[in-house]
């Protein structure tokens, strides 16, 4: 009898139907392209121009493409899906295109570029439907973890940290690293997985990934399901923090969803003419719609809120709660 070959949703957006990448691969290139581009950040004078300018570019691209393939499958994070075009949109500026005047969007853009990236023409926007039915959720797949845009950015951070440790010499900080980093991209394989019940690949990557770090541990052989849930056990005890960001609602005013962090925006292009285009953004707590407001006596930006150099715009975290008494808007 024939085997139809697994359909997954991203299957539907040509480049990734032409390509036809596993979660795992897209895991291991932007871990790379994050690793190369972290060292020209502490290696500037080891790098051209060039050099800088290909690996930033690969970075937005491998990123963006493991943002998009969760937000297709259906993430749940919306840091997901504004990641995925927030990436698509700097990868426009980044190949000189002015923003202002575009009629390119960034998810398309940053599609079209992974396509021809690995040797495919340019893509339509969506392929024919799907090759076969999704295959039924595996028992124990249920997903109930951190947000993905958190294990992502815990992901590429530890596997960073402890590569910088390995190099220094500081082999127990490294090994510790690298724990987290099997737990966090375990969890975010799992999340994919259950994302995509088809996708029995990023499943059992993700059971392999409990197996490995139970056995760090020092935990006794479990099942598949036991070692997936352990990730889950491992991440919690070592993040007590999460519980508390757990406590805001799920439509909180600040946007959190009620994961309790939202990303901001702390650097901007200037291009002249009063133009400024998003180029670096990280998470911060959620103020749950509280107003925050820049101290005026701040040496860095004297109270209007941002600092100017190197042809850029940064956001200076002077933030305090606005004295609403004092300032309390329109009634």
């Amino acid at each position: 009898m024939a085997v139809l070959p697994t359909y997954l949703p991203e299957y539907a957006v040509a480049a990734y139907a032409q390509e036809q990448p596993s979660v795992q691969r897209m895991i291991l290139e932007a871990r790379w392209a994050h690793l190369q581009r972290d060292a020209t950040f502490e290696r500037p004078d080891a790098f051209r121009d060039d050099q800088v300018h290909r690996i930033g570019r690969a970075h937005l691209i491998h990123l963006g493409a493991l943002y998009d393939v969760l937000a297709t499958r259906g993430a749940r994070d919306p840091e997901v899906h504004e990641a995925a075009r927030g990436l698509g949109t700097n990868l426009l500026a980044h190949d000189g295109f002015h923003l202002t005047t575009t009629r390119l969007s960034g998810i398309v853009y940053l599609r079209t570029a992974y396509a021809a990236l690995h040797g495919h023409i340019a893509p339509l926007l969506r392929t024919d439907g799907p090759a076969a039915a999704p295959a039924s959720e595996p028992d124990g797949l249920n997903f109930h973890g951190p947000p993905e845009s958190r294990l992502i950015r815990t992901m590429l951070w530890a596997y960073t940290v402890a590569q910088d440790c390995r190099n220094q010499g500081r082999l127990a900080e490294a090994s510790a690293q690298l724990r987290e980093y099997q737990i966090a991209r375990g969890l975010l394989l799992w999340s994919a997985a259950a994302l995509a019940p088809a996708d029995r690949g990023a499943a059992q990557a993700a059971a392999s990934a409990g197996h490995h770090v139970r056995n760090l541990d020092g935990r006794p052989r479990t099942s598949d399901e036991g070692a997936r849930r352990y990730l889950l056990e491992a991440h919690h005890a070592a993040h007590h923090e999460d519980d508390d960001r757990q406590q805001h609602d799920l439509e909180c005013p600040g946007g959190c969803g009620g994961d309790g962090v939202v990303m901001a925006t702390l650097t901007w292009d200037d291009q002249g003419d009063g133009i400024f285009v998003p180029v670096w953004a990280e998470p911060v707590d959620c103020t749950e719609g509280v107003p925050q407001a820049h101290d005026p006596a701040c040496s860095e930006c004297l109270g209007h809120g941002y600092t100017y150099g190197h042809g850029e715009r940064n956001l200076c975290l002077c933030l305090r709660p606005e004295d609403l008494t004092e300032n309390p808007g329109p009634q």
